[in-house]
């Protein structure tokens, strides 16, 4: 999983395997909890 965070609009983007995660107004110390979100969310998806 590869992450980028805009500290302009603060928006945090997730680029998973199976689907891309975005999260809006986000500070800097959330970011670890919503890429471990993101992980789950990627590890529970069924098609």
């Amino acid at each position: 999983m590869n992450f980028n965070y805009s500290t302009i609009t603060r928006t945090l983007t997730v680029f998973g395997a199976k689907m891309t995660h975005i999260f809006n107004n986000v500070g800097v110390g959330e970011i670890e909890e919503l890429l471990i979100n993101a992980k789950f969310k990627e590890a529970t998806w069924r098609r």
